[in-house]
């Protein structure tokens, strides 16, 4: 159980909350899938930890990412012409290229370029990596980019997804490492994916032992399944401070991708996907949905609301769908987090042995935000982080494994 300040130190991202600042400061940002952004296509408007900004690919395929509001008069650049390798205000025509130089100002003949050379709209690194965007907001130099083992795969060896949640961005981030819920909530996909009692289903036939370790870039949280013949099942889930969580997938290079990015207080974005470092995954997405196929960056949908139990079937359930959430595996996650309200009073909470990881992952990013706090420079971080899904020998650790 948090105190009520604790959660409020871990869910406040806007303003000049710490939680934000930290994000600002010390981490790369994912803010949207590459793909959406087509050159010389529609500026993107995309909040932040309650800030406005908007993204382009200009028509050199350069990234652009500005604070939304034109430095002229304030119009949204959202509204902007993208062409000949810049934004163009549709007010009074100023121009801007992708480092957010004034490039024209049609209305001031010669002095404009005098006044040009004043003024810029505030403009912001990027990075693409994984199908998806970064960006870094905060001032200086930007941090290493995050040691995630998708980033530089080709995209046959990835997919990703966005949604909106319209709840807090550690909700999102706590379902992901809540292993338990997945035999419960998800039961009914999982049947139907894995009748033959596959690894995933085996997996579930069991009640684990949870053991977690404190790492430089977050934890592991391990769940351990004896299966009774001198063989455990190990699986070790990574979160990697503060929005990424990765999921074992089976093997020792592939796993799930969970990214939960602050919009503001009470929504998040959600990054969901699949890679395989040694095999392309083309059209992974399809196992987990049922009807038409989805619009990638706007993949799952929370609607509507209480007063309708967000579209449950109830239909569905008494014929044995064990959740009646029956569009897509990820409403299921999206659904439960945003029942729970826009911020969930953690001071109300009642947690069991099962809840460890979460309650781990709690202390670990309030440490690291009173380092923070305190000035101290963040650790150091590994190459590359992977997570482990394997079965082994009973006298073998988990560490040891992960270690090799």
């Amino acid at each position: 159980m948090l105190t009520m300040e604790q959660n409020r130190l871990l869910t406040e991202v806007e303003g000049d909350a710490p939680m934000g600042r930290m994000m600002r400061a010390r981490y790369w940002i994912p803010c949207g899938r590459t793909a959406s952004f087509v050159a010389d296509g529609a500026p993107q408007r995309i909040t932040l930890l309650g800030r406005h900004y908007v993204a382009f690919r200009a028509t050199d395929g350069r990234i652009g990412f500005f604070d939304e509001a034109c430095p002229h008069r304030g119009v949204s650049l959202a509204l902007a012409r993208n062409e000949e390798c810049g934004l163009r205000c549709i007010f009074h025509g100023w121009k801007f290229d992708v480092s957010g130089k004034v490039t024209e100002i049609p209305s001031e003949d010669d002095r404009g370029a005098r006044l040009a050379e004043r003024v810029e709209v505030k403009h912001y690194p990027t990075f693409e990596g994984g199908g998806i965007l970064w960006v870094f907001l905060g001032d200086g130099r930007p941090p290493p980019r995050p040691p995630l083992p998708f980033l530089s795969l080709d995209e046959e060896h990835i997919w990703v997804s966005r949604s909106v949640t319209p709840c807090n961005w550690f909700q999102g981030v706590e379902g992901t490492i809540d292993s338990i819920h997945v035999g419960t909530l998800h039961q009914s996909w999982i049947r139907s994916k894995s009748p033959d009692g596959s690894k995933i289903g085996l997996s579930l036939q069991s009640h684990p032992r949870y053991e977690v370790e404190d790492t430089s870039y977050g934890l592991r949280a391990a769940a351990l399944r004896e299966l009774g013949d001198g063989r455990q099942y190990i699986r070790v889930t990574e979160y990697v401070m503060p929005f990424v969580s990765l999921v074992p997938g089976g093997g020792a290079r592939d796993g799930t991708i969970f990214i939960a990015t602050p919009i503001d207080n009470n929504s998040h974005m959600l990054f969901w996907g699949f890679w395989d470092e040694d095999k392309p995954r083309i059209h992974a997405e399809k196992r987990m949905t049922t009807g038409a196929p989805r619009d990638d960056d706007s993949y799952a949908h929370v609607a509507p609301g209480p007063d309708w139990t967000w579209g449950q079937d109830r239909t569905a359930m008494a014929e044995g769908h064990f959740t009646g959430l029956t569009g897509c595996i990820l409403e299921e996650d999206m659904i439960v987090q945003a029942s729970m309200g826009p911020i969930v009073d953690r001071t109300k909470e009642n947690l069991c042995s099962s809840d460890l990881g979460l309650v781990q992952a709690r202390r670990r990013l309030l440490a690291e935000l009173a380092a923070f706090e305190r000035g101290e420079e963040p650790e150091l971080l590994p190459e590359v982080i992977r997570p482990l899904d394997t079965i082994a020998d009973a006298d073998l650790t988990w560490r040891e494994l992960v270690k090799a």
